[in-house]
């Protein structure tokens, strides 16, 4: 399987949307079939998102399958809409990673300005700040992801000296106060697993990793490392 990783967006070819409109496993809330094809034929595409994958996911012909799901920009009594199932990794015709979202450039949602400041604060210190979830959603398809409950999610891969991401952290603290926006951030540790930041500098001797195909509990002391 290629190296995707949690938070990826992928968008299908017209073989995988049809794949997947096999395959759906979740709806939530549930939606007729139909209404379902529709918006994944919708236009712009809506790209799915790589979740945590299922060691099981294999088909009958021994073909390893990706599993992913779809978020959509509509609500049902107050719920978002969201799909999930298993494609062919070989029917995705384009990826971004969240850091490929923060690069692209298209700030204009309410928390643009802050997602601006949280990639420069991360420069100083040796850290990369991706975007993933409703804000990375609006920002590629401009279709209605946002709204006045949306935080801010934003994924972290640290390169430099272990203090850093602590510096960082409290620069994060003091953007998120001023903005008056909730910021949703995981730091990459072990180079696998996401892990909350807040919950990094939070009281307590181990931390939950989440990672492509399993969760741990890792060591806070080293999780860094």
């Amino acid at each position: 399987m290629p190296a995707f990783k949690r938070h990826d967006l992928v968008w299908l070819s017209d073989e995988g949307v049809n794949f997947a409109l096999r395959n759906i496993q979740s709806c939530v809330p549930f939606l007729p079939e139909n209404e379902i094809e529709a918006l994944l034929r919708s236009y712009p595409p809506i790209p799915a998102i790589v979740t945590r994958q299922d060691p099981a996911g294999i088909n009958p012909a021994d073909k390893e399958l990706l599993c992913v799901g779809f978020s959509f920009p509509v609500a049902i009594d107050g719920i978002r809409l969201r799909a999930g199932c298993k494609i062919p990794p070989e029917s995705v015709v384009r990826r971004m990673t969240p850091f490929d979202v923060a690069g692209c450039g298209k700030y204009n949602f309410p928390a643009g300005k802050l997602l601006k400041a949280l990639v420069k604060a991360g420069r100083r210190r040796n850290i990369r700040a991706g975007c993933f979830g409703s804000a990375a959603l609006q920002m590629v398809t401009a279709l209605p992801y946002w709204n006045e409950n949306s935080d801010l999610d934003i994924y972290l891969l640290h390169s430099g000296k272990r203090r850093e991401p602590e510096l960082f952290f409290q620069r994060l603290l003091s953007l998120e106060k001023r903005s008056g926006f909730t910021i949703d951030a995981e730091i990459e540790c072990k180079g696998q697993y996401g892990v909350k930041l807040k919950e990094l500098f939070a009281p307590g001797k181990t931390v939950l990793g989440k990672g492509l195909f399993s969760v741990v509990l890792l060591d806070k002391l080293t999780a860094l490392d």
